[in-house]
C-alpha cells in the first residue's frame, strides 16, 4: 500500500513539474531598459495555432490579441476587407455568410478570465477585496529590491541568496500581509521547505484546483506579475545561453503560490469554495468567439497582402547590371525604407541595399566610458566577437557625468509631473547639465581584439553573402547603421537598432568598413570567390532616425581619388534628409517650415525632456520583403516594410536563405508581434502611459507609484492622442525564391515553420510573375485582383 501511494505521489510530482515547465515556457522575456529590445509576447505559444492561443490567453488573462468586433465591422464597411478577401479565409465551419452573420453578434458580457487564482476568487466573492492587486504589489516590491541595478540606496541583506531563499528570509519578518488581513503569514512561511519545487508541490496539494489544466492554473498565477516574471525569464534565458542552471522563474512561481495557499487556509471555508473553484468565473467566453474574430483578423490582413503582392509582381525580379558610383547598405529597419527611397531619388548614381543593422558583426562592445561590454547583435545571438574603444583621459569624467544624468532620470523627480510643477526654471537648469551624448557624436574608432585576418575574412564573407553583395561593387560603398536620441526617455533604447541589441549601429558599421578595407582580408576573400576591386572603398555612417541626419565616420580614410563619389553622396544625403524629414513630419503633426529652421525644430524634439513622442519608430510595420531591390525600388511603401536584400541566383544551396529565415525573419516577427500585442492587448502587453512612468530598480517602469513592471511599448508609441498610429497586422514575409527551396529550409527548422503554419506570421513566395501563399503547410497560388 505504501509502495502504491509512493508511486502515485511520484507520478503526481512529475505531472506537476511538467505543468510548471509548460507554464514557465509561456512567459516571454523582458529585457532591461538599458538595452530594451522588441520581444514576441506570445513566444511560448507559437507551437499552438493562433486561434487556439487566443482562446488560451482569454481563458487565463481575460483577453485575446484580436481587435474588437466593431473594428472588423468598420474595416468591412470601409472596404479594407473585400468580399474576395473574406472568401480566402472560409472553411467547412465558417462560410462567407456565417462570417458576415458573426459581425452582427453581440459582444460578450465580460472579459474576466475563466481560470482563477484563489486570490481572484476572493476578489469576486468578498466585498472590497483586492487580494490580487495586493499580492502583485508585494511581489513587485520584493523583486525590485532583489534585482535592483544600483538605483536604490538601501540594499537587501539577502541579495546574494537565490530569489526564493531571499524572499523566505525577508518574509519571515514581514508584518504587512498580516496587517492587510492575511492571518498567520509569517508562521506559514517559516514552516515551508527550502526547495522551490517542493513548495510548488505542497501548495498545489493545498489548493487542489479541479476542473482546470494545472499548466493554465500556474500560468494564471504568473501573469498576475507578468512584468517581473518576464524580467526573471530574461535572467534565466541569459543563464541558459551561458550554459548555467536557470530556475529563478520557478522560484517566483513558488512565491506566488505561497500567497494563494495562505489565503486558502484562511478563507476557503468562509466562502464555501467548491472543489472546482479554479474555473469558477462568472462568465466564460465561447471558444468559437475567438475563432470567428481570428477569421476576420486574417481577412483584414489578406487585403494588405494582396495589394502589396500585386505591386511587387509587376516589378522586375532583377535589375540591370550597370555599376553604380555609390552603393549604400542600410539596416532592414522600416525607417530605412523611407530614407532609401529619397536617397535613390536624389541621385541616379546611387543604389541601396538592406541588411540587418549589425552588418554581420556580432560583437560585445565596450565604449570608452563604460564599465562593461554590451551586446550589439540580435538578441538571438551570443556575441562571439569582442570590440572596444580606446580609453582617454576624459573617460572618468564622462562616465561620472553620464552616471549623474542617469541617476536623475531614474529618480522620482524626473517624472513629467515634477518638472511641470516646478516650471521652466527647473528645466533650464536641467538642460545645462544634461547628458551631451543625447546628440550623436563620433567616438574614437573601435577595434576588434584578437582577430586574425582569416577570422576577419570569415566574418566579412558571411556579411557580404548575406547582403547579396558579392559582385559589381561600386567605387564607394556606404555602410550605414542607425540610432536615435531622446531625453528623459526610459525607452530610448527601443528607438535604436534592434539588430544591435537596443544600441546604435555605428560601431558595427565602422568595424565592417574597417574590415572590408583591409588588404589581407580582401586577398582571402578573393580565394573564396569574392573579388573586391582595388578601387572600392568602404565608408561607415549612422542615420539618426529622429532627425534624419546622416553622419559619416572616418572621412580621413577616403582616398583623394574618390572625392567625386563622396561629393555625389554628400549632396544626395543632404537632399534625402530634407525629403525624409518632411515625409515623417506629417505623421508627427508638424507644420512644415523652411530649412534649416525646420530641421532644427525636429532635432530639438530629441532634447526636449517633456517630449513623449520623439519619433514613431517602427509603428505600423506590416511586412518583411526579402528580394532584390528591383522588386521595390519604384514603390512607395510608407515606412511599413523591412527590406532585406536577397538574390536567389547568388544562393544556389540556400545557405543565405536559411540564415534569413532563421534570424532576420524571427527578429522582425518579434518586433511586429510586440507592436501587435501592445495594440490588441494594451492592458497586458503594453507599457501604459509615459507621463506617469516611474523607473524601478533600473530595470523597467511602473505606472504611478506601485504595481507590476509594464512590458511592451508605451501608449504614446502607438497612439498620437487622437487615433492609433499602428494598424494591428501580423507580419507578412514576401520572399523571392522557389517554394521547394523554402519547404526544405522550413523542414529543417520546425520552430520557424511553426511561426508560419500556425499563422503567427505569413509567408508569400514570389517567383517571376507568380505569388504563392503558404497556408497551414500548403501553398496556394494567389489570385491578384485590382
Amino acid at each position: 500500500m505504501k509502495l502504491q501511494e509512493s508511486s502515485t505521489l511520484t507520478m503526481k510530482t512529475q505531472a506537476n513539474q511538467q505543468a510548471v515547465d509548460q507554464a514557465l515556457e509561456r512567459i516571454p522575456p523582458l529585457w532591461p531598459l538599458e538595452h530594451f529590445v522588441a520581444v514576441n509576447p506570445f513566444m511560448g505559444l507559437t507551437s499552438l495555432p493562433f486561434a487556439e492561443a487566443c482562446s488560451l490567453l482569454r481563458r487565463n488573462m481575460g483577453q485575446a490579441p484580436l481587435q474588437s468586433l466593431a473594428d472588423y465591422r468598420r474595416a468591412w464597411d470601409q472596404q479594407l476587407i473585400t468580399s474576395q478577401d473574406l472568401g480566402t479565409v472560409t472553411n467547412e465551419t465558417w462560410s462567407k455568410e456565417k462570417l458576415l452573420d458573426f459581425l452582427r453578434r453581440p459582444n460578450p458580457a465580460t472579459n474576466a478570465p475563466s481560470v482563477l487564482s484563489f486570490a481572484d476568487l476572493l476578489d469576486e466573492s468578498l466585498p472590497n477585496a483586492h487580494w490580487t492587486d495586493f499580492i502583485a504589489e508585494e511581489m513587485s516590491k520584493w523583486c525590485a529590491v532583489h534585482f535592483d541595478r544600483n538605483q536604490t540606496i538601501w540594499n537587501s541583506p539577502w541579495r546574494k541568496e537565490g530569489l526564493f531563499a531571499a524572499w523566505l528570509s525577508a518574509a519571515r519578518h514581514d508584518r504587512k500581509p498580516e496587517v492587510f488581513g492575511m492571518p498567520g503569514f509569517r508562521d506559514y512561511v517559516k514552516a515551508l521547505p527550502q526547495d522551490p519545487q517542493r513548495v510548488i508541490d505542497f501548495c498545489l496539494e493545498v489548493l487542489a484546483p479541479q476542473g482546470v489544466e494545472i499548466a493554465d492554473f500556474l500560468h494564471r498565477q504568473l501573469v498576475i506579475v507578468l512584468g517581473w516574471a518576464g524580467h526573471v525569464r530574461y535572467l534565466d534565458r541569459e543563464d541558459e545561453m551561458r550554459g548555467q542552471k536557470a530556475q529563478r522563474l520557478r522560484e517566483l512561481l513558488a512565491i506566488r503560490l505561497v500567497y494563494d495557499a495562505v489565503l486558502h487556509r484562511a478563507f476557503a471555508q468562509k466562502i464555501a469554495a467548491e472543489p472546482s473553484w479554479a474555473c469558477a468565473a462568472t462568465s466564460v467566453v465561447d471558444a468559437s468567439w475567438d475563432d470567428g474574430l481570428a477569421r476576420w483578423q486574417l481577412a483584414y490582413e489578406r487585403g494588405y497582402q494582396r495589394q502589396l503582392a500585386q505591386q511587387m509582381i509587376a516589378q522586375p525580379a532583377r535589375a540591370g547590371g550597370h555599376r553604380p558610383a555609390v552603393q549604400a547598405v542600410f539596416c532592414i529597419d522600416v525607417r530605412s525604407e523611407i530614407y532609401r527611397r529619397h536617397l535613390e531619388a536624389a541621385s541616379a548614381k546611387i543604389s541601396t541595399l538592406g541588411f540587418a543593422g549589425f552588418f554581420g558583426f556580432p560583437i560585445a562592445h565596450q565604449t570608452a566610458d563604460a564599465c562593461h561590454a554590451a551586446s550589439r547583435c540580435p538578441a538571438l545571438l551570443v556575441p562571439p566577437l569582442q570590440s572596444h574603444e580606446p580609453q582617454d583621459e576624459q573617460a572618468p569624467r564622462s562616465r561620472a557625468e553620464k552616471a549623474s544624468w542617469k541617476a536623475f532620470q531614474n529618480s522620482a523627480v524626473s517624472c513629467f509631473t515634477f518638472v511641470e510643477s516646478l516650471g521652466m526654471s527647473f528645466a533650464t537648469s536641467l538642460f545645462s547639465s544634461r547628458d551631451r551624448s543625447l546628440v550623436p557624436q563620433a567616438a574614437a574608432a573601435p577595434s576588434l581584439p584578437g582577430m586574425t585576418d582569416e577570422q576577419l575574412a570569415g566574418v566579412a564573407e558571411g556579411a557580404l553573402r548575406g547582403m547579396s553583395l558579392t559582385e559589381n561593387f561600386a567605387r564607394l560603398v556606404l555602410i550605414c547603421g542607425h540610432g536615435s536620441h531622446s531625453a528623459n526617455n526610459p525607452f530610448a533604447s527601443s528607438l535604436d537598432c534592434g539588430a544591435c541589441g537596443g544600441h546604435a549601429g555605428d560601431v558595427n558599421a565602422r568595424l565592417a568598413a574597417q574590415t572590408l578595407n583591409r588588404r589581407a582580408v580582401r586577398d582571402i576573400l578573393a580565394t573564396k570567390g569574392i573579388l573586391i576591386p582595388d578601387d572600392v572603398h568602404f565608408l561607415a555612417a549612422q542615420h539618426d532616425t529622429l532627425s534624419d541626419d546622416v553622419m559619416l565616420f572616418d572621412r580621413d580614410t577616403i582616398p583623394v581619388s574618390h572625392q567625386e563619389e563622396l561629393a555625389e553622396l554628400e549632396h544626395a544625403l543632404h537632399k534625402a534628409s530634407e525629403s525624409t524629414r518632411r515625409e515623417r513630419a506629417k505623421r508627427l503633426g508638424l507644420v512644415e517650415k523652411d530649412e534649416p529652421s525646420f530641421a532644427e525644430e525636429i532635432r530639438q524634439r530629441g532634447q526636449d525632456i517633456a517630449q513623449i513622442r520623439p519619433e514613431w519608430a517602427l509603428a505600423n510595420n506590416a511586412a518583411l520583403i526579402v528580394a532584390p531591390r528591383s522588386r521595390t525600388a519604384s514603390l512607395r511603401l510608407d515606412g511599413r516594410t523591412f527590406l532585406h536584400e536577397y538574390d536567389p541566383m547568388l544562393d544556389p544551396e540556400s545557405q543565405v536563405l536559411t540564415v534569413i529565415l532563421t534570424a532576420p525573419v524571427v527578429v522582425a516577427s518579434w518586433i511586429n508581434l510586440q507592436y501587435f500585442g501592445s495594440r490588441t492587448m494594451p492592458e497586458t502587453f503594453a507599457a501604459g502611459d509615459k507621463t506617469i512612468h516611474q523607473v524601478v530598480a533600473g530595470v523597467g517602469v511602473i505606472e504611478g507609484n506601485a504595481g507590476d513592471l509594464r512590458s511592451g511599448l508605451p501608449w504614446q508609441s502607438i497612439h498620437n492622442g487622437e487615433t492609433f498610429m499602428h494598424e494591428p497586422r501580423r507580419l507578412t514575409v514576401f520572399l523571392e525564391s522557389e517554394t521547394e527551396k523554402v519547404d526544405a529550409v522550413l523542414a529543417a527548422h520546425p520552430a520557424v515553420r511553426q511561426l508560419f503554419d500556425n499563422e503567427w506570421i505569413h509567408l508569400i513566395v514570389m517567383t517571376g510573375k507568380q505569388a504563392h501563399l503558404r497556408r497551414q503547410g500548403q501553398w496556394q497560388q494567389m489570385l491578384l485582383w485590382a
